[in-house]
């Protein structure tokens, strides 16, 4: 009879026996990695599982700028900074709701820290008031307070608040050591408490109300299944005013309360004065160079609509709100838009070009300003560059005279619209793009 040795083992074997030993362990071996793979992938079905039955999504935005570095743009005067401490209270209006919520605040156009001693949130009653027993302290790591580092955001950690889609929250924020803020054009109004730490006070009553942008500069719910996320990407047109009739604030604002039913929410990342060429700190940084802060790192990213460019051409030219430069080549804000597309892309997010709208009569207007816009219509239009278009030109022209915004749309400056002409752009979309 034959006989090995077994490794490590004194005992002789025969070979018959080492066969079947060597054929039973490999069966062994199989039955071990069939059972780790099933394992495996138990764990991968059961985290994607989860994944798939809750997530975070962002539901309100309104993108970050700076204080002003010139006193005069054009013939308009630029009010200077204010220094505001206190209390701040906002009023902000959700597209999707969720049982959580998370805050982020900006800091990121400062070169010194921001000390935020106190921070709430709740639901919204009358005006700024909170509904009684509704607010709730905002933490960071566990903590009722936080210094912003300088040229930083912070994320807070998630608050046990349920919202409802399209309800309306408070934010309040405490500031004892204050902060240098920019009186400019913005959708709120919010009221500031001097002086005292009013966080948690359910009615709400202050010494000042000023048109300043929020610190808080996005709001995220936590919700029960991932869902899908617009961002507007645009100048004031797209940052839009809040509707006094039904809070609703912009076309996006119109826009997210179509797409409600089929849990899409829309977020506003548009700024008074932004464009796509040039940065100013109390315009934000251009376009493309605010993409991946203010549009791509939203979560639950899905589509994009891309309003842009009217401020580049109006601004623009001889005699111009910068002085006497040339007027913009189209073909600069066509390469600016392709990058924008190019970027969406690469992070599988469908892009929407929307048309730039008339401004005959505005006050930056001008017969050659109006051929830029004509040719950069006519590449939205035609290029295919887009996923889509959504041509909001034609959507708010006069019929008679399409160089102009119609009576009917216009806020009266021949540039803006009114609130019937934010709520038809809204309406005007076609749902169909976010299926």
């Amino acid at each position: 009879m034959h006989c090995v040795v077994v490794p490590n083992c004194s005992q002789r074997v025969s070979v018959r026996d080492w066969k079947l030993f060597r054929r039973v362990s490999k069966i062994m071996n199989k039955l071990i990695a069939l059972a780790a793979g099933l394992t495996t992938a138990a764990w991968l079905s059961g985290a994607a599982l989860a994944h798939e039955q809750d997530s975070w999504i962002g539901t309100w935005a309104t993108s970050p700028t700076g204080l002003p570095t010139v006193q005069k743009i054009g013939a308009y005067s630029v009010p200077p900074p204010t220094t505001l401490k206190g209390t701040i209270r906002y009023r902000l209006r959700v597209s999707l709701g969720g049982s959580q919520i998370r805050l982020r605040f900006s800091n990121e156009y400062s070169d010194s820290p921001l000390s935020l001693a106190a921070a709430t949130v709740g639901l919204a009653g009358d005006g700024l008031d909170a509904l009684p027993g509704s607010l709730k302290r905002v933490t960071f790591s566990g903590k009722g307070f936080i210094t912003i580092p300088a040229r930083a955001p912070v994320l807070s950690d998630a608050v046990d608040l349920a919202v409802k889609p399209l309800s309306d929250l408070v934010v309040s924020v405490y500031l004892p050591q204050g902060v240098s803020l920019s009186v400019w054009t913005s959708p709120f109004d919010p009221i500031v408490v001097q002086g005292s730490d009013a966080t948690l006070v359910e009615h709400m009553s202050g010494s000042k109300s000023l048109s300043i942008r929020p610190l808080v500069s996005e709001v995220d719910v936590h919700t029960d299944r991932p869902r899908k996320v617009v961002v507007t990407l645009g100048d004031s047109i797209t940052d839009g005013d809040i509707n006094v009739i039904t809070g609703e604030r912009g076309w996006p604002g119109a826009l997210a309360r179509r797409l409600q039913p089929q849990w899409i929410a829309v977020v506003n990342a548009g700024i008074g004065g932004n464009r796509l060429l040039q940065s100013m700190p109390m315009f934000g940084a251009a376009a493309p160079d605010r993409l991946d802060r203010d549009v791509l790192s939203v979560p639950g990213l899905s589509y994009i609509i891309l309003l842009e460019g009217i401020n580049d051409i109006g601004m623009s030219g001889p005699g111009g709100m910068f002085g006497n430069t040339p007027i913009v080549d189209p073909q600069a804000l066509i390469v600016a838009d392709s990058e924008i597309i190019k970027r969406a892309h690469e992070r599988g997010v469908r892009i929407f070009g929307a048309t730039i709208m008339p401004f005959e009569g505005a006050e930056y207007y001008s017969v050659e300003k109006e051929k830029v816009r004509e040719a950069v219509n006519e590449w939205i239009r035609t290029s295919k560059a887009f996923d889509a278009v959504i041509d909001f030109d034609k959507t708010v022209r006069d019929p008679a005279a399409p160089h102009k915004l119609s009576a009917e749309y216009d806020s009266g400056d021949h540039l803006h619209p009114s609130s019937d002409g934010y709520r038809k752009m809204g309406e005007a979309i076609d749902l169909h793009l976010f299926e």
